[in-house]
């Protein structure tokens, strides 16, 4: 299978959308507030496609809606090798990821980002959305800076405990390796620690 990956990461260009993939990578109810806002974005004669874990949606709970992808039709690698190839032939020039703070396929959304040859758009939890492009970095920043609390002097501790994580680990596995040769020399000499008497 011929190797494509996300499109227009270094270009500010939006291509014309007619066929997008929304990842339902949260609740229902975000998906729900988010697609009038994706019309907004993409016109309304955008034909939308989902990917999700959920339930197939009630008739009326996503209207507009043409073709329902579950996770769990898919399972293996034959599996996602056959979602991917299907998504491929699609032919989708967008890709909706919605971050919510959801661990809901977490790992899929991002590896179908990296696979198909889609521009990529990011919506969070107050349907507020950017372009995943060079041009809108600043949103990406502010948006993980968020959601991972690296704002005011909470940032400089965790960079502090990042830049510290190295060395503390080297400690603790030179404590450790120091405690086990102690060990195995006394058991391969016979070599006891000798009691005090009190």
């Amino acid at each position: 299978m011929k190797l494509q990956f996300m499109r227009h990461v270094f270009r500010s260009s939006v291509p014309g959308m007619r066929r997008v993939l929304l990842v339902e990578s949260g609740p229902r109810t975000l998906s729900e507030r988010f697609l009038p806002v994706l019309r907004k974005v993409c016109g309304e004669a955008v034909e939308v496609d989902v990917f999700s874990c959920l339930a197939r949606p009630e008739a009326g709970a996503l209207p507009g809606i043409h073709n329902f992808y579950r996770s769990q039709d898919y399972l293996g690698r034959p599996g996602r090798m056959l979602l991917l190839k299907t998504l491929r032939a699609n032919g989708y020039q967008g890709m909706v990821m919605l971050c919510s703070n959801s661990p809901l396929l977490f790992r899929s959304k991002w590896a179908l980002a990296l696979r198909l040859p889609v521009k990529v758009l990011i919506a969070n939890e107050n349907a507020d959305c950017f372009w995943l492009d060079s041009a809108h970095w600043r949103s990406a920043k502010s948006m993980l800076a968020e959601r991972y609390g690296l704002r005011g002097s909470a940032s400089f501790r965790i960079l502090g405990q990042m830049l510290l994580f190295p060395f503390v680990l080297a400690y603790l596995l030179l404590f450790a390796a120091a405690v086990h040769a102690r060990r195995g020399l006394r058991l391969l000499f016979g070599w006891q620690p000798s009691s005090r008497a009190s």
